[in-house]
């Protein structure tokens, strides 16, 4: 007997009916050497970097929300404990390599076992990305769900970037050195964009004036 059919028949079907879900995997193992201080943990509104990035994902109907540690990871998540965020260790954090983390964290996705139909590849040092854009990229992911969807502001590719499941084992047979753009430009023609009116998506935070300048314009928005 079907695990379901104990259910009234709408709900069956509803339930059948609705699309796979999106996660998203932050990564959030690195230094922060070129700030000079932690960046997952400075203040950001009334919580932090990291916190905050992880809120705008799951805000935006990513779930689960994986944030991928390494350096300082302990503290990293007991920050998160009382956000809606899982934590996964990157055992290779010393080497620094953003691919890495995104690999683990996949990995981790995979050995949930979850019905997904993909993830956000997203970064720990954006904050500040509305609500409203991981919605639409999310959106747009449902609509092409075997799609690369990536935001765009003046053609230029942002983050954090809609990987479909199918291509999940491309990411992890990708070796060291190689980046998430050399995947990207291997799919070229499976991209679908979604332009952005902001350059939001195309901003991160890795010197201390890009911080200050990031939290003077966005700080306290969604």
């Amino acid at each position: 007997m079907r695990e379901d059919s104990h259910l009234p028949t709408e709900t069956r079907q509803t339930a059948l009916s609705q699309p796979p879900g999106v996660a998203a995997v932050v990564a959030a193992a690195g230094f922060s050497r070129r700030m000079g201080r932690f960046k997952p943990l400075l203040p950001w509104g009334r919580s932090t970097v990291i916190e905050a990035a992880a809120d705008a994902l799951i805000g935006g109907g990513a779930s689960p929300v994986l944030v991928v540690v390494g350096h300082r990871g302990a503290e990293i998540a007991e920050r998160l404990a009382g956000v809606t965020a899982g934590v996964v260790f990157n055992p290779d954090y010393v080497r620094n390599e953003m691919l890495r983390s995104f690999q683990v964290g996949v990995e981790a996705l995979l050995g949930e076992n979850r019905p997904l139909g993909g993830s956000l590849l997203a970064l720990g040092d954006q904050p500040h990305i509305p609500v409203a854009v991981v919605r639409r990229i999310i959106g747009c992911a449902a609509e092409n769900v075997d799609s690369i969807v990536v935001p765009s502001h003046n053609r230029r590719r942002g983050h954090p970037v809609f990987l479909p499941r199918r291509l999940f084992a491309d990411l992890l047979r990708m070796k060291e050195g190689q980046s998430l753009r050399d995947l990207l430009n291997g799919h070229a023609e499976e991209i679908v964009y979604v332009n952005v009116k902001g350059d939001s998506v195309r901003r991160d935070m890795d010197l201390p004036a890009e911080y200050e300048a990031l939290r003077a314009e966005f700080e306290g928005t969604e």
